[in-house]
């Protein structure tokens, strides 16, 4: 009995044989038909046995009964399966975009504080940065720059016997620049764990530091220091230095955040320690700005290496200035680096002006490619020739050059003040 369709009156024989086939026909077919080893789908035993025990049969008149023909082709499961990955990882990109896009949103509005963005993205970072080799990122030039102007920060305000405390210290990526200055201990302070504890392997790994290096997690902006390294009395408080590198805009979040902040360095410092560090510069992002019209609600500008989104036009509503000084938000994108995490500019007077109550006194402050210009002659022999080749650009002169010169050279200032009272 063959259980293949009744043939239409429309077909012709021919063409219900092509379509359906015959079985004999089918299993000769699937002797042929390619399978894993070779590229050849082996035939089915079962049903070549089969097809032998029928033609043997033919010459004595007997005949088994029909049997179904199967057609065994590859399956598409795992072009499925690709596709349907694919599919689940761009759709959980879109929810992850979409609730840090609420969360950028409820801060602009100040619902939230910027803290669990901030934390949340250098975890991700942290982990992130682990799969990845560093002569690989796009922006290694711009690395070495940034790298660069904290060799020479470091070395004009710290000296030998110095105890430092840093503030946003990541995951420790200057302690061979402090101990290149001879510092006896380090004292780094992060709001993101994972950080402090790649920090940790990282200083378990360099053994040729000789000074003390402590670790903790803890919000260097919005809470008293106290709480962070209380477990630690080895900390030699007060300190000669406190640094604050590339973190000190999430302080601007508030006047509260930036009193607390200030607070915070001038009782951690000594009588004629130092407080330097790194931040955006408010005089180029004023710069930018004043180039974009009122009628603009989202002012923003950029390059393939970094774009800068302002969540309104407050500055230009006010006469195009930073009013109040604190809680001005921007999102920062930067290649391989910062996925438009919420900063706030740091209007440099307010800084100073606020400073200057809590007995700190400007000693320097200058943009980043002034300051390389300035200070590069002094390290051509003591920057690694690895180092100096790093910072070659294509024309043999050393800085960093197009679209990374903006985000790195232009984009951002040191500063210095000194504890007088």
């Amino acid at each position: 009995m063959s259980l293949r369709p009744e043939r239409p009156v429309w077909m012709s024989q021919e063409q219900y044989d092509r379509q359906y086939g015959t079985p004999v026909e089918e299993t000769v077919k699937k002797a042929s038909v390619k399978g894993p080893e070779d590229g050849l789908v082996q035939a089915n035993p079962v049903l070549e046995e089969s097809t032998a025990g029928e033609v043997a049969e033919e010459g004595t008149g007997l005949q088994e009964p029909e049997k179904p023909a199967y057609r065994l082709q590859k399956r598409k499961r795992q072009r499925y399966d690709v596709d349907e990955k694919r599919k689940k990882s761009q759709l959980n990109r879109m929810r992850e975009e979409q609730v840090k896009r609420h969360e950028i949103d409820m801060t602009a509005n100040k619902v939230v504080n910027v803290d669990q963005i901030i934390r949340e993205h250098y975890n991700e970072r942290t982990f992130v940065a682990r799969r990845k080799r560093r002569n690989l990122s796009p922006i290694i030039k711009l690395r070495n720059f940034n790298n660069a102007i904290k060799y020479m920060l470091i070395d004009k305000f710290t000296f030998p016997g110095n105890v430092v405390l840093e503030l946003g210290c990541g995951k420790g990526g200057d302690l061979r620049k402090y101990g290149a200055a001879g510092i006896s201990q380090f004292i780094g302070v992060d709001i993101s764990n994972a950080s402090i504890v790649e920090a940790q392997k990282r200083f378990s790994s360099m053994g040729n530091l000789d000074f003390q290096v402590i670790l903790t997690t803890g919000d260097c902006f919005g809470e008293s220091l106290g709480t962070a390294v209380a477990p630690f009395p080895e900390c030699r408080f007060p300190c000669d230095v406190v640094s604050a590198q590339f973190c000190l805009h999430y302080a601007f979040e508030s006047e509260e955040k930036a009193r607390r902040t200030l607070l915070n360095v001038t009782k951690s410092l000594k009588i004629g320690g130092y407080f330097f560090g790194t931040i955006p510069d408010s005089e180029f992002i004023r710069f930018k700005l004043n180039k974009i019209g009122k009628d603009v609600e989202k002012p923003s500008w950029g390059n393939p290496i970094y774009k800068v989104t302002f969540e309104n036009n407050d500055y230009q509503k006010n006469g195009n200035e930073f009013s109040p000084p604190f809680g001005q938000m921007y999102t920062y994108w930067l290649e391989d680096a910062i996925d438009n995490v919420p900063e706030y500019v740091i209007p440099f007077e307010s800084l100073r002006s606020l400073a200057d109550e809590y007995g700190l006194e400007l000693e320097l402050q200058m943009p980043f490619n002034a300051f390389f210009v300035q200070e590069i002659p002094k390290w051509l022999n003591k920057f690694s020739p690895r180092m100096l080749e790093g910072l070659q650009r294509s024309d043999g002169k050393l800085g960093v050059e197009g679209d990374e010169k903006e985000a790195a050279s232009y984009f951002y200032t040191v500063f210095a003040f000194r504890k007088v009272k």
